[in-house]
């Protein structure tokens, strides 16, 4: 059965529509990989290292109001334009980065690009519920997965050689073929009339605004040093939330899928994993390849390479654990958030004193734990989402993940700072950052494993 189900995909049906799925999402993924490798090099080059931080900002705030937003512009204009827009907006920021004669321009092209990026992962989940049949949306998920697994792979190293090769510039152009490649696939792929019928729906511009806003809060206190500020930054992005959760309530057309933020429901209890599990990614991508080289005198290379266990694990995790079926789906629910507490714990244990192999073993248990289950927490949210709510509940897969990953980073950076790593990364600050932040992360997993033992998967 799981054999046919992994073949099924190879079949002309929905061959190239796993082609398209795949490449929608290793667009913005070797964008994220590629642009961290590059970004030193454009500092070099054209200066604004004051703002090197507000690229990544940036990309953030347009990622998520681009998966946010995506299914608007799915009810709208149907799957089939909707996919060509993002290609365009994300070939457009590519455009404007490898052209920019400053870092604002850059910082400006960020967010075009990433506002592309959350709309071609969006879509990506809207076409595994709408494409495919539900029996192979657990496959299709772990192919996405696979897509994040090469860009971490290939992305570092990719971005260099071209560096090196002809400069920083030539980078961020390769990444618009794969963009436009997924675009023209998807035009020939899906019929030309997917738009819902009845009145055209209104773009909600207050609600994404307040979204856009509670992002930028966020972001901007990992940018931020004074405490007083960070709380009213913290505070502002709570109360654009909870103003724009109140509105998508009342609205006629939502953002958000019913239900969503309750605890007592199957696809409440879904989102909050996924929450909490992309929450989990954040210490580990920011803080690991600086931690590992003040603390044992890695090279930046092998330091980078030593961070990609964490994503590489993640792939095969999926892959492992997308052959689960009946009884066993929730058995891995439980167990992703069980292993990524052990490798936090690893963490906090080992960082400091090594060996590397320790460390490189507990980045294995973070990254494959939270593999484990993802696929199948996505699924689980795709088929408890209401009908008339498909789009929206495909969409706030990516969206959650990115605001969880937004939020992440605020916290780590709080975190880190607070132990003295913004002074000087020296040997004992950098231990002493690690321990707070793995020892405190330990916790986010462990509320995942509480809700996952109550997550009961559709029969």
């Amino acid at each position: 059965m799981h054999a046919s189900s992994w073949a099924a995909l190879r079949e002309p049906p929905h061959a190239l529509s796993t082609v398209v799925v795949v490449l929608g999402i290793l667009a913005p993924a070797v964008s994220l990989f590629i642009t961290a490798t590059v970004l030193p090099s454009v500092i070099a080059e054209i200066g604004g290292l004051a703002i090197y931080a507000w690229a990544s900002t940036a990309y953030a705030v347009g990622s998520i109001l681009g998966s946010s937003g995506s299914s608007v512009v799915i009810r709208r204009m149907g799957m089939r334009r909707a996919f060509l827009l993002a290609a365009i907006a994300f070939v457009a920021g590519v455009a404007v980065c490898a052209l920019a004669p400053s870092m604002p321009v850059i910082v400006a092209g960020r967010g075009l690009q990433g506002l592309g990026g959350g709309m071609l992962i969006a879509g990506g989940h809207n076409m595994v519920r709408e494409v495919f049949p539900e029996a192979l949306w657990p496959h299709v998920l772990a192919m996405i997965s696979v897509a994040w697994g090469i860009a971490a792979l290939g992305g570092p190293a990719l971005g260099g050689a071209l560096v090196e090769l002809g400069g920083w510039r030539i980078a961020f152009w390769t990444m618009a073929p794969i963009a436009a490649a997924a675009a023209a696939l998807t035009w020939r792929i899906l019929p030309s009339t997917e738009a819902r019928g009845g009145d055209p729906t209104r773009v909600p511009f207050g609600r994404l605004a307040l979204i856009c806003a509670s992002v930028l809060c966020i972001g901007s206190i990992a940018n931020t040093y004074v405490t007083a500020l960070r709380l009213v930054l913290f505070v502002a992005a709570a109360v654009a939330i909870a103003l724009m959760l109140r509105l998508d309530g009342a609205a006629p057309a939502r953002l958000f899928p019913s239900g969503m933020l309750s605890i007592r429901t199957r696809i409440g209890m879904g989102f909050w994993m996924i929450f909490l599990m992309g929450m989990s990614t954040t210490p580990g991508g920011i803080y690991i390849p600086l931690l590992v080289q003040v603390l044992h005198d890695l090279s930046p290379a092998a330091a980078g390479y030593l961070y990609s266990v964490q994503s590489i694990a993640w792939t095969l995790g999926t892959l492992l654990s997308a052959r689960a079926k009946g009884r066993a789906v929730r058995v891995v629910i439980v167990l992703g958030p069980l292993l990524t507490a052990a490798g936090f714990a690893g963490l906090w244990f080992f960082l400091g004193s090594g060996p590397v192999v320790a460390i490189a073993v507990s980045l294995v248990l973070v990254g494959g734990g939270i593999g484990t289950c993802w696929t199948h927490v996505s699924t689980l949210i795709l088929s408890s989402g209401r009908a008339d709510e498909s789009a929206v509940t495909a969409s706030m897969i990516p969206s959650t993940q990115l605001f969880a990953i937004a939020l992440g980073s605020a916290v780590t950076g709080i975190i880190a700072n607070a132990a003295g790593l913004s002074r000087g990364a020296t040997p004992p600050v950098a231990a002493l950052a690690g321990a707070w932040l793995y020892g405190g992360f330990l916790v986010v997993p462990l509320l995942a494993l509480v809700i996952g033992s109550r997550l009961r998967p559709a029969s």
